[in-house]
């Protein structure tokens, strides 16, 4: 497999990435990473005359924290986001699930952002960001900025809410809330993720006060499943397992998945309820646990 020809810009600033876009459209594209854009272009599946690489933009990789909000810039591999200290101590969910992203070779290359913009349907960091209520700053060739909620930025499968002169800048975390625990779950088939699980669980006086779960890479976006948050929702230690089972059922009524090499509808509905459920008991009866005194 070859690459087609085409020219390669490396601009020394956002703003002057964001107008390049803007002056190539459709024939443009952003490069950072590389890793699923080289492959699909090598395929025959994309064909760009133009790609704009990203990655000496100085800041645009900066990870930082400011008060209770984790800002990962577009260009962090994710590679360091694993091992970034901070993260590992205040966001150990997120240093876990990334640790769980393809093999260490790609993770060193790879990015947040570009694994963002890429919208593979098939991605551990959307499902996760999904139930973390991440926010991502968009850079246009204006200027201007504004900032969408991950639960709006994924239209469908390789499909974003970006504009041809837009860009990721950031991605916002904020720091999971006292007494949360989050729990990131996969099962994986021809070294791809088949269902990604993300369930975040806060418990206080012996009772769950709130939970978010995120189902993704069975369908075309990753979704959260409110209808099962809303049952778990006000539940007492005693009352967990028989709530996990109206987990299961709520998802499995929930997802839409489309039927591929991992296969049928049926069969990736039954394990996306199946992976929920065992991820929600895992993450509530650690919450449990650490809800003690809280």
């Amino acid at each position: 497999m070859k690459l087609p020809p085409f020219a390669m810009h490396r601009p020394s600033s956002v703003s002057e990435a964001t107008k390049y876009l803007r002056e190539f459209g459709d024939g443009g594209v952003v490069y950072c990473g590389g890793t699923e854009l080289l492959l699909v272009m090598k395929l025959g599946l994309s064909d760009f005359d133009h790609l704009v690489d990203i990655k000496r933009i100085p800041g645009l990789g900066t990870i930082s924290v400011t008060g209770e909000t984790l800002r990962i810039g577009a260009t962090a591999t994710h590679r360091e986001i694993e091992t970034n200290r901070e993260i590992t101590q205040r966001w150990p969910g997120l240093a876990a699930m990334t640790r769980q992203v393809a093999n260490v070779r790609v993770r060193n290359v790879g990015t947040l952002g570009g694994n963002l913009a890429f919208a593979d349907p098939a991605s551990d960091p959307a499902t996760f960001l999904l139930a973390s209520d991440a926010l991502i700053d968009i850079r246009n060739a204006d200027g201007e900025l504004r900032q969408v909620p991950i639960s709006e930025f994924h239209i469908g499968a390789y499909q974003t809410v970006l504009g041809e002169s837009e860009l990721i800048e950031a991605i916002l975390v904020p720091e999971p809330a006292a007494g949360t625990t989050v729990v990131h779950e996969r099962i994986r088939f021809h070294e791809r993720p088949a269902v990604t699980v993300t369930v975040a669980g806060t418990v206080r006086e012996g009772t769950i006060i709130d939970v978010k779960i995120a189902v993704g890479s069975v369908g075309s976006v990753p979704i959260r499943i409110v209808e099962a948050e809303a049952r778990l929702r006000g539940i007492e230690q005693g009352s967990l397992e028989s709530a996990l089972r109206d987990t299961t059922e709520a998802v499995e009524a929930t997802v839409e998945p489309v039927e591929d090499l991992n296969g049928s509808v049926e069969y990736k509905r039954h394990l996306a309820g199946v992976l929920a459920g065992r991820a929600a008991g895992q993450c509530l009866r650690q919450a449990f646990d650490a809800g003690v005194g809280l």
